[in-house]
């Protein structure tokens, strides 16, 4: 074989090399950019849920920036930016990686970058569970500000506002059980008619739940109208809100107190605003 045949077959072998490389390039390195790809919305996501739920709990935007950096940087994210949108009700979270390639250096290209982008939104609950028995009429309560649940006043003639899950008069060891355990009450929805329970009730088994209550937070259903007296009163269900149990006295006057907290459940959304909302991923 002459020099020139010789020089020829090693130029076509330089450049099956090439593509040989280019090709690797494509397979491995493109693979291992999809992995990082979704490696990087993880990391989106969990930030921007983060984030969102940072503003439901009343932070600014220095704990909103910190929850955000926390959950991208844990999440493999070493570049994050992140925004406000729609009234602070979502927050926007672009998050970014880069990384060394395999094969792809041999072509010029040493280092690629991965990044995604999430969206997270608040939205109030319109169904909720775990509830405490008791309603109170919706109104704009200021969060933290202390509130007498009920007070000497009923919420109507012979109902202080106990609720009664299963529509079958609810007594003392009922009642007792039903706020010890608040799972019992099963998810209820705006616009549900939930029964009431009547009198006051006090005894020993209710303070007792009472008391395993006090400085918890719960969640309590607000109505918009309501029906009936006594023991058949119901209720239409309005709204949602989380409620920190600070006192109660069966004495005279006859309370029930405490305050409205922010807060962040699963549920779906579509209520007013109570304070109690539901994050969830919006892109």
């Amino acid at each position: 074989m002459g020099h020139n045949q010789r020089g020829a077959t090693l130029v076509w072998v330089l450049l099956a090399m090439v593509a040989l490389m280019a090709m690797l390039a494509l397979v491995i390195d493109g693979g291992y950019a999809y992995t990082q790809r979704r490696r990087m919305q993880n990391a989106a996501d969990a930030a921007a849920i983060a984030g969102a739920r940072m503003c439901a709990l009343g932070g600014d935007a220095t704990q909103v920036d910190s929850a955000v950096s926390e959950f991208a940087t844990a999440n493999g994210a070493t570049g994050v930016n992140w925004a406000y949108l729609n009234d602070q009700t979502t927050v926007q979270v672009t998050a970014s990686c880069a990384f060394p390639t395999f094969f792809a250096s041999f072509v010029g290209l040493p280092q690629m970058t991965a990044s995604a982008l999430a969206e997270a939104s608040l939205e109030s609950l319109s169904a909720a569970g775990n509830l405490l028995p008791i309603i109170i009429e919706e109104e704009d309560f200021v969060i933290g500000q202390t509130y007498d649940l009920w007070a000497d006043d009923p919420e109507s003639p012979g109902n202080f506002g106990w609720l009664d899950w299963n529509s079958v008069p609810v007594g003392n060891p009922e009642l007792a059980d039903n706020i010890a355990n608040p799972s019992n009450s099963g998810n209820w929805a705006i616009d549900d008619w939930v029964p009431g329970g009547p009198g006051v009730q006090p005894s020993e088994g209710v303070e007792n739940a009472l008391d395993g209550c006090i400085g918890q937070h719960v969640t309590i259903p607000y109505y918009g109208d309501k029906q009936g007296g006594g023991s058949n009163t119901t209720y239409r269900i309005s709204g949602f809100g989380e409620f920190v149990l600070d006192g109660y006295d069966f004495g005279n006057p006859k309370r029930v107190w405490g305050h409205f907290i922010n807060w962040v459940e699963l549920g779906p959304g579509g209520g007013p605003d109570r304070g109690l909302s539901s994050v969830r991923l919006t892109q």
